[in-house]
């Protein structure tokens, strides 16, 4: 399962929310998927890491059951 809470923990750090991505990096379908927990595709990953400036642990975790 893939985690997104690197990316909350990284715009915390940096006094952001999600909604602070939205039409910079992300469209409003995009930030509903992420509110939802659904997949995001790895482009769109790697747009969040290049705007932020962080690697792709910054903002994605995997988690193994």
């Amino acid at each position: 399962m893939i985690s997104y809470d690197p990316l909350l923990k990284t715009l915390k750090e940096r006094n952001m929310t999600i909604s602070d991505l939205r039409g910079v990096v992300l469209d409003g379908k995009t930030i509903a998927k992420f509110n939802k927990g659904e997949s995001l595709k790895l482009s769109t990953v790697e747009r969040i890491c290049k705007f932020l400036k962080v690697p792709i642990e910054k903002v994605v975790y995997i988690e193994y059951k």
